[in-house]
């Protein structure tokens, strides 16, 4: 076996501890919990991959998986990686519209899943061409894949040499919520790199015990040989999370580190605080997906007594790409305007560009870098960095620009800047730039400054074309003389605003808000003039 297969770190680590809890996934309707070692998982994908060769599929071809996360999930995965098969996974947060685009555009060769999601498959016009195979018995068009399963052991698992640097690993289609959608080609040495990155940022100790909120994380667990207990939630709806049960789930199973978006993270210290209730075991957190909020690094310090907390920048095309200690973020909280996102990590380059350039290269790269304080697109490159997205080269030109070394310089579609100790701010998404009378505003200063009002959970500021932009809020400010004054600093007159009851966030991990939701119920809204 060669380590060019990604899968060959997590075979090395079921033989050094093959009777170690490899996973733990509670169902969150029906509270059943399953666990297997790393024995019998592997033992299990060796069994799958029987029957992935007995059905004909060979190396590359793509395999669809519609399924919610669970032990045997995770084990037709290794299966597909270890063969040189290629799994094809969706955000289960993404829309039906973008599920179905997605599945049209994907050129999978198989689809496999829960019976009760592939019994609809009828309804999907993609999947009518399809060989169809469920995980769990039979339905019409659709087989049993475990007919004529056969026993294996953990040393019958394949995990074969992949020389081809670009050898497909898995492919993800996130939740974009416009265009059309990209399918991240993660490549066995991208997910190798990637694995590498995230273990050296955050390091792990061999009795740790993760309870991770981002499904791709197990891959990385797996590859480190430590324990996953998988959060009891539905992961369409991370911010829905019952943090009372999720508390006694952590504090049950031992776990020793979270990993988890802003939503998720909050609902399970709310329930904490509520409670009186600290977390002592747990010695690691981290939270990414979407910016912070000052109350949550507080919440963490006090739920978590020891535990190292920081919070990570990063993307599906690229992660890690910075990070920054929790209580260093705090400490210079509203110190420049944007979200502190800390220094790169040590895998990732990173640089500061002016977006308004030709950037078709690297030598148009260096000459449109912008010096610390100055804002700009923000560009990363890094072994861990995906190069391309899969069977979209209109996307790959607008988002990958190639470098000598054989690497890309990945545009984040972030701006921001460095300071002069070399940390990274954020400023907000270039596309949701707001025209003003000194340029395009990005948004993520005044937001904060407006979210640190008495009176408000949460704000968003809305371009509309030809008319003034719109700032939504989610509860209205105690001081209107001081969000006016906050309005005025940044020049923008005739600003129109907007209530709403709750606001509209993204389907994948419920933290980030739903720009282009809020901009389509617009209509729906009473806009009156902030005077």
């Amino acid at each position: 076996m060669s380590q060019s297969n990604f899968c060959q770190r997590v075979f090395v680590a079921a033989q050094r501890n093959p009777d170690r809890l490899a996973l733990n996934i509670t169902d969150p309707i029906t509270g059943s919990s399953h666990s297997q070692t790393y024995a019998q998982l592997l033992s299990q994908a060796a069994s799958w991959q029987q029957r992935l060769v007995a059905q004909g599929l060979v190396r590359g071809d793509r395999v669809l998986l519609l399924a919610k996360p669970s032990a045997s999930l995770y084990a037709l995965l290794l299966a597909l990686l270890g063969l040189g098969l290629v799994p094809v996974l969706l955000d289960r947060g993404m829309s039906r519209a973008r599920m179905i685009a997605s599945i049209k555009t994907s050129a999978a060769r198989a689809a496999i899943g829960e019976r009760a999601i592939l019994r609809h498959w009828y309804a999907v016009p993609a999947l009518w061409r399809l060989p169809r195979f469920a995980l769990d018995g039979r339905a019409f068009g659709v087989r049993d894949l475990r007919q004529g399963w056969m026993a294996a052991s953990l040393s019958a698992f394949r995990a074969d040499a992949l020389s081809d640097e670009h050898a497909h690993g898995l492919i993800s289609f996130t939740s974009g919520s416009t265009g059309a959608p990209k399918g991240a080609d993660r490549t066995h040495h991208s997910l190798i790199a990637q694995h590498e990155a995230i273990r050296s940022h955050w390091p792990d100790q061999d009795d740790d015990i993760d309870a991770p909120c981002f499904p791709v994380l197990v891959l990385h667990n797996l590859a480190c040989g430590i324990s996953t207990v998988m959060p009891a939630i539905d992961l369409a709806a991370p911010g829905s999370a019952d943090g009372e049960r999720l508390l006694a789930q952590f504090s049950r199973a031992g776990v020793t580190r979270l990993a988890a978006a802003p939503a998720f993270m909050q609902q399970l210290l709310n329930s904490a605080k509520a409670a009186q209730q600290t977390l002592p075991k747990v010695r690691s957190v981290v939270v990414g997906g979407s910016t912070v909020t000052p109350a949550l690094l507080r919440d963490c310090a006090s739920v978590f007594p020891h535990a190292h907390c920081r919070v990570v920048y990063g993307s599906t095309e690229a992660e890690p790409i910075a990070e920054i200690d929790m209580p260093l973020l705090l400490s210079q909280w509203g110190a420049q305007a944007g979200h502190l996102v800390g220094k790169p990590v040590a895998q990732a380059e990173v640089c500061v560009v002016r977006s308004d350039m030709p950037l078709g290269n690297q030598t148009q790269v260096q000459e449109a870098t912008l010096s610390a304080g100055q804002c700009g697109e923000i560009l990363v490159a890094g072994e861990h960095v995906l190069k391309r997205y899969i069977d979209n080269p209109q996307a790959c030109a607008e988002n990958k620009i190639p470098r000598a070394d054989g690497l890309v310089w990945h545009r984040t579609g972030d701006c921001g800047f460095f300071d002069q100790q070399g940390q990274l701010w954020l400023t907000g998404r270039l596309k949701d730039a707001v025209p003003s009378a000194q340029g395009p505003l990005f948004t993520y200063p005044l937001e904060m400054q407006v979210d640190a009002l008495a009176g408000v959970t949460r704000c968003a500021l809305v371009a509309r074309p030809s008319a003034p932009p719109v700032l939504i809020l989610q509860g209205q400010p105690s001081s209107w003389d001081a969000l006016k004054a906050i309005v005025a600093h940044w020049a923008l007159p005739n600003l129109h605003w907007a209530e709403v009851a709750q606001m509209p966030v993204d389907g994948r991990h419920n933290s980030k808000i739903d720009r282009p939701a809020l901009l389509n119920s617009l209509p729906t809204l009473t806009l009156k003039v902030l005077q």
